[in-house]
């Protein structure tokens, strides 16, 4: 009986995690349409992310309270990231450094929808650093824990490193002598990656729940 209890506090979070990437990922584009209805010049070849935090139509409003609500979520996911890691065995370092960086990209998350553009440039660039270099390390340190640790579908690893990837590939086109529209092309890539990659792995750690839970009551 504990152990089944355990297995539908780990689904119902499992649920919340979902639910939350999916509203912040609703969020982004609510704010995205806004946007377009009061300005249809805007796309992803000639904006930047931050523009839509001192957007028109009220999509700063959408936008700034969806990282901030994108910030705490990615806080739940990154505790029960820890929890589901710990549980299945995962080495405790690895665990640790995962957590903290998903704490890192939360932190980011949160202080970009606090502080937009137009209101501090220095602490939003900042909090931009946090949420590219947090998530990056996210996906990199929890792929390389799901790769390591039995029991763990190596799916979730592989999705990891495909979304590091794209990290990888914003920084390597930062760095090329190529037109602005392509870095921010990159940019907004990176931008709808991590909420795939929370909502990905929540299904997949979902899943994993619900097959824990039918081999319990057999």
């Amino acid at each position: 009986m504990k152990q089944e209890n355990k297995l539908y506090r780990h689904a119902i979070v499992s649920h919340i995690v979902v639910i939350g990437a999916l509203i912040g990922f609703l969020t982004a584009i609510s704010a995205i349409i806004l946007y377009v209805l009061a300005d249809p010049t805007f796309s992803f070849l000639t904006h930047w992310i931050s523009h839509l935090g001192v957007g028109p139509n009220g999509s700063d409003i959408v936008f700034n309270g969806g990282m901030i609500y994108s910030g705490i979520i990615s806080w739940i996911y990154s505790l029960y990231l820890a929890e589901y890691l710990h549980k299945k065995g995962a080495f405790k370092l690895l665990i640790l450094v995962s957590l903290g960086c998903g704490i890192i990209l939360g932190v980011g998350l949160l202080m970009l929808g606090i502080f937009p553009l137009e209101l501090s440039f220095g602490i939003h660039n900042v909090a931009a650093g946090l949420f590219f270099y947090g998530g990056m390390f996210s996906c990199i340190v929890y792929g390389i824990t799901v790769y390591l640790t039995p029991g763990i579908s190596k799916l979730q690893s592989i999705i990891g490193f495909l979304i590091a990837s794209i990290f990888l590939a914003y920084i390597i086109i930062n760095t090329l002598p190529l037109h602005v529209s392509f870095k921010m092309a990159a940019e907004w890539a990176v931008f709808f990656a991590i909420p795939t990659w929370i909502l990905s792995q929540g299904i997949l750690v979902l899943r994993s729940n619900y097959t824990e839970r039918f081999e319990s009551k057999k």
